[in-house]
């Protein structure tokens, strides 16, 4: 181009009016968020590639998950936020808050920000699990102190032609930020710059949705890949010229980090709907086994769970132990590994409330073709849920038979238990009137030593901690039931 050519192109581009593109930097302004959920391992992928181009990128991070197998430590969560990056919340557990109390959505949505600040993290941004949220649960985010909180869709998609590209700078509400779909497997490379290019038409905000970063040949329904990512890093780092940026979530809100609110306490109960007689909606972030008919229903307050590699098929069904139902697991192949109905791990509702230190008196009621025996978890002081112990297999019986067992002492920190009777082989288990109860003291005869503290001894060289193990179907359903289970003493 020559210098009279370049001098009418720089005075045009002044006007903001006559050049395709270089009227539209003028006008128009974008701004685009690379935002990844969950705090997967393989994120740390991403890392090189964005910082290769000063893009930082928000992180919203699920503290009850931070430091379990195939997710990041707490080492590399602070050197996420060392390169520039935002780390942001996403509950303790993941569960989804629509289908749990406000009481219990405002322990996962307060604790979850208290605990990152507690880790030195200036937590100012949120994103709903499963992007699933309503007007209640905006005001409790609100009154948690976050700043925002993001959603999964709602931009346009080919599902919603008639959204808009982009939403405003100054959002239109807070609470509620919408995304186009997230990111999965299925994106190009070109999908992304469409989304990208159509939003620099009117100019505005675009939260992109990552979860898991894939530098393999076989990547999971919710990846992409690192090529892909690559690519479409460098080719955004060129859109500057149009007037689009790159920036954290925090920096587009703005304002200030708001002081941390704390949870109130949980008061102390047992089993809840230990009888199995209510049912809720099927909830998709406590399954481990994909998603769910539309009509599908499961105790409410349950999970079913599992680990390994095996088959199993849910039933709720009639002819339950003193009420009307149980559920039934038919396991119809086996590897290895187990399935058992758990107590919903969260931060109260459900839970039974347990005290570090103290042995409890486990009871369930079964009948089936196989052998089964109680597998128990606890939750830790930061919401992490881990394997605890199990217990001697019980014999198999046509009839219904009662199932009891004593715990030894709970491991220091440990504030809630969710225990379930498992199964380990190919047949079918019906269970039904689950209890826990505090164990009273036993002292061993002659000795005048508790047998609970002897227990405690065995139990601490045997315990080995595992951490939870998440699946992730298209839906972004995660197992909070323990997929990753150690074999336990009495295999």
């Amino acid at each position: 181009m020559g210098l009279r050519a370049l001098l009418v192109v720089l005075f045009v581009a002044a006007l903001g009016v006559g050049v395709p593109g270089v009227a539209a930097a003028a006008q128009h302004r974008t701004v685009v968020s690379l935002t990844f959920d969950d705090g997967d391992a393989d994120q740390v992928l991403a890392t090189g590639i964005l910082a290769a181009h000063r893009m930082p990128a928000t992180y919203y991070v699920i503290t009850g998950a931070v430091g379990s197998p195939g997710y990041l430590t707490l080492d590399q969560v602070h050197h996420l936020a060392a390169l520039g990056n935002e780390i942001g919340g996403h509950t303790v557990s993941h569960l989804d808050l629509t289908q749990v109390s406000l009481a219990e959505a405002r322990r996962q949505v307060c604790q979850s920000r208290q605990t990152l600040t507690g880790w030195g993290f200036r937590v100012r941004s949120f994103a709903y699990p499963d992007g699933s949220a309503n007007a209640a649960l905006h005001a409790v985010v609100r009154d948690c102190g976050y700043d925002s909180a993001r959603l999964d869709g709602g931009l346009r998609s080919p599902g919603c032609a008639d959204c808009a590209a982009a939403d405003p700078l100054r959002p239109r509400d807070r609470y509620a930020v919408p995304t186009p779909p997230q990111v999965d497997t299925s994106w190009t490379l070109a999908d992304l710059k469409h989304v990208v290019t159509v939003a620099e038409r009117t100019g505005g905000w675009v939260p992109l949705v990552f979860h898991h970063v894939c530098a393999t040949s076989v990547c999971g329904p919710l990846s992409v890949r690192t090529s892909t990512l690559r690519a479409f890093a460098g080719w955004l780092a060129h859109r500057t010229a149009r007037g689009t940026q790159v920036r954290t979530v925090g920096q587009v809100i703005g304002g200030k980090v708001a002081p941390v609110v704390r949870s109130a306490a949980v008061a102390s109960h047992g089993v809840v709907n230990g009888s199995l007689e209510t049912v809720g909606a099927y909830d998709a972030s406590q399954s481990d086994t994909g998603p769910a008919p539309p009509a599908r229903t499961v105790p409410r307050c349950w999970s079913e769970a599992g680990y390994g590699d095996n088959k199993v098929v849910w039933r709720h069904v009639r002819g339950g132990h003193g009420g009307t139902w149980a559920e039934q697991l038919t396991m119809t192949g086996h590897r290895s590994g187990d399935a058992k109905l758990l107590q919903r791990f969260d931060l109260g509702e459900c839970a039974p409330t347990a005290v570090a230190g103290a042995a409890y008196r486990l009871t369930a009621w079964y009948h089936g073709t196989v052998a089964p025996q109680f597998s128990v978890y606890y939750r830790e002081s930061s919401g992490r849920w881990v394997y605890w112990t199990s217990s001697p297999f019980f014999a198999p019986s046509h009839t219904w038979k009662r199932a009891t067992w004593r715990t030894p002492p709970l491991p220091a920190g440990g504030s809630a238990v969710s225990f379930g009777l498992a199964v380990t082989r190919v047949g079918t288990l019906t269970t039904d009137g689950y209890r826990i109860a505090p164990a009273p003291p036993v002292a061993a005869a002659g000795g005048g030593v508790s047998l609970s503290l002897t227990a405690a001894l065995l139990a601490g060289g045997a315990l080995v901690v595992v951490a939870l193990y998440f699946v992730r179907p298209r839906r972004r359903q995660i197992a909070l039931a323990a997929r990753s289970n150690p074999p336990s003493s009495s295999r």
